[in-house]
């Protein structure tokens, strides 16, 4: 196993626990700890109006969000959807990229959100660029699939 391997099958393990873990009880320090510290990290994400959002998030000047602001608006959606845990694996792995699935769970034990990103990881492995794809049913794709026919 390459040492990209490793740190991509680490990676996709600790994600959905420090993400739980950050989510549920607003310790941010092993979910931090998966990206780069120096830098903003980039990130890319779908509305939900379908459309594509480019942002940064670190502690560092310049940074759309602070992991702060990062954590305070996404725990407010979260506790909106009942979130209970985040489940997480690695897909596959192409040279600095490596393909994460992650699921959210509601308090129901109901998997309610699924999701595949493409994260890019420096030599340390840590992530500096995080671009997530929504399942293909999700309402953001399907209204703007609408809209544009």
């Amino acid at each position: 196993m390459t040492v990209a391997h490793q740190f991509a099958q680490e990676v996709g393990e600790t994600w959905g626990k420090a993400l739980t873990s950050a989510m549920t009880t607003g310790d941010m320090t092993e979910f931090k700890a998966l990206f780069v510290s120096d830098e903003a990290v980039g990130v890319v994400v779908q509305s939900v109006e379908g459309t594509e959002v480019v942002m940064t998030i670190g502690d560092v000047e310049g940074a759309t969000l602070s992991w702060d602001e990062f954590k305070e608006s996404f725990m407010k959606d979260l506790d909106e959807q009942g979130y209970l845990k985040t489940e997480s694996q690695c897909l596959g792995v192409l040279g600095d990229r490596m393909i994460l699935e992650a699921g959210r769970f509601n308090k129901a034990g109901e998997e309610y959100m699924s999701a595949y990103s493409l994260l890019t990881l420096n030599a340390e492995g840590k992530i500096t660029m995080f671009e997530s794809f929504s399942d293909a049913q999700a309402p953001g794709l399907i209204q703007a699939a609408s809209v544009s026919e």
